[in-house]
């Protein structure tokens, strides 16, 4: 029995050990990654409004910034100009868990909630204009929802629905559903958790399946391209107004060890990095990066020049 024990002990713990050992590979690998050339700034935000656990942040065309974030009481999305100077704010009593904010290409801005599942369009002005439901397979639980959202062609929208259901959902123009593809799974084209979604500039659909550490490619069909895997857990995906690609990545979980990195779009190499956690990723058009840290600071990385 003595001896039982002793072996138990000195095996390695299975997929435990094997995740911490590709963790630890790819810390030498992004240890080698140059940082990107930018300055951390800290908005100071001019509102009587606290901002609370942000969640989100996106930026429309004149680099008004759109925050959504989880208060105790009051509204979740606050909008800000480019100083940090409070515009407008809406939406007490709609959200369980906010999650996810992005403004199309025509100024409207859209929600996610990772509890209802519900995704919300507004006029830049907090005007509602469609509700979306998109379907919670399991009642009661915090976290099982969608996630993201990402505009395609033709007013065309794909969700990445998330916590439990493991997929990437397109509707149409009117909120119809047009198809679905993805499961929970590790295979290419499934998923554990799709948390981040984003159309690149070569119109393909790239999805950070955050759990698995990866971001898959597909068609906006779903048509499966390929992907590429780093380690941890890979939060969001986005591209700059140079279009430049971009994700976040957190160790172990742990946002302290957490890195916003630019890949290049044709290899998947990391070619550059900030020291920085990402719940979502976004950009301004003057190209600051916006990385929420679900913590109660504003931050932006301007680049230098």
């Amino acid at each position: 029995m003595t001896l039982l024990l002793l072996v138990l002990l000195v095996l390695p713990a299975g997929p435990v050990a094997a995740q911490q050992t590709h963790i630890d590979a790819f810390r030498e690998r992004v240890r080698d990654v140059p940082g990107l050339p930018v300055d951390r700034v800290q908005l100071e935000v001019n509102s009587s409004v606290r901002l609370e656990r942000i969640s989100a942040v996106s930026a429309d065309a004149q680099g008004n910034l759109y925050v959504l974030h989880r208060p105790t009481t009051g509204d979740p999305v606050v909008v800000l100009d480019p100083t940090g100077h409070f515009l407008r704010s809406w939406g007490e009593g709609m959200y369980a868990i906010p999650h996810g904010i992005r403004v199309d290409p025509g100024g409207h801005v859209w929600t996610v909630d990772s509890n209802t599942s519900k995704v919300y369009e507004f006029s830049a002005l907090g005007e509602i204009l469609r509700e979306i439901q998109v379907a919670v397979p399991t009642e009661g639980a915090e976290f099982c929802g969608a996630t993201d959202i990402a505009f395609g062609g033709d007013d065309h929208v794909f969700v990445a629905d998330g916590y439990c259901n493991g997929r990437v959902i397109e509707f149409d123009a009117s909120g119809r559903q047009i198809r679905e593809w993805g499961s929970r799974g590790t295979g290419p084209n499934q998923f554990v958790v799709p948390h981040g979604v984003a159309v690149g500039p070569d119109g393909a659909l790239y999805v950070g399946d955050r759990e698995n550490g990866r971001l898959q490619r597909f068609t906006q069909t779903g048509q499966f391209l390929g992907l590429w895997t780093y380690a941890g857990q890979l939060f969001s995906v986005a591209f700059s107004p140079t279009r430049d690609l971009y994700i976040s990545v957190s160790l172990g979980g742990d946002p302290e060890e957490a890195y916003v990195i630019q890949i290049d779009p044709a290899t998947g190499e990391m070619i550059g990095k900030v020291e920085a956690f990402g719940h979502e990723l976004a950009f301004s058009p003057d190209g600051s990066l916006i990385p929420s840290t679900v913590e109660n600071e504003l931050i932006l990385f301007r680049p230098r020049g």
